[in-house]
């Protein structure tokens, strides 16, 4: 299973992009097999940033999605009615998952947070290792799922845990759960030798769509 993801970061007011956000999502959602989610960046990322993000079988299956979708004047008419607020090339992810199920999508103002972090190639698979065992103590703590995806593509190494939870309430009660656990900060303490140091980053997105 892989998780495929699509991030920009548009400029200008929103009065004019998340009308425009919204109605591409509903088109991509219609005229596709993709089950597209919308979320947007709360913390950790650009103002203004937007993800799509869809489980899909295979980079095959996402290929033959998106090729159809690439055929479509109505798609690409949204793609030209974005020129104004969008002046950067955005960024596409391919997450493979390594540990956990996608469960149903979560509803509109589910709240998501993703920590990532670059292993070190020599030791890649211990990382792997580390990273689920980790990913497994903290749903012991916070009574969460937490999946583990692998990055297929960029930068060799990168690892992603992502936890979903309802709403920013049940965040701020993760978190506070966390910091209350004696062990977790000492469970860090491998990390030394498995990922490149400096490499981690907490982000926190709010499904919108």
């Amino acid at each position: 299973m892989l998780l495929f993801s699509r991030v920009l970061t548009p400029v200008g007011s929103p009065r004019k992009v998340m009308p425009w956000v919204a109605d591409i999502t509903a088109y991509v959602n219609a005229n596709s097999p993709l089950d597209v989610t919308c979320w947007a960046g709360v913390f950790g990322y650009p103002i203004g940033t937007v993800a799509w993000s869809s489980f899909v079988d295979s980079q095959a299956s996402l290929a033959a999605a998106t090729g159809a979708l690439l055929s479509q004047d109505g798609y690409f008419d949204r793609i030209d009615a974005a020129a104004e607020f969008v002046t950067t090339p955005g960024q596409d992810f391919l997450r493979e998952v390594v540990y956990g199920s996608p469960a149903d999508p979560p509803p509109v103002g589910a709240v998501a947070q993703i920590t990532t972090a670059t292993a070190l190639v020599d030791r890649l698979a211990d990382a792997v290792g580390w990273a689920v065992e980790i990913a497994q103590y903290l749903e012991g703590v916070i009574g969460t799922s937490i999946g583990v995806l692998a990055d297929v593509y960029g930068t060799m190494g990168g690892i992603s845990w992502i936890g979903v939870v309802p709403d920013a309430a049940a965040s701020d009660a993760s978190r506070a759960k966390i910091a209350a656990d004696t062990s977790y900060l000492g469970r860090l303490v491998a990390t030394k030798d498995l990922f490149i140091p400096g490499s981690g980053h907490i982000g926190q997105v709010t499904r919108i769509i």
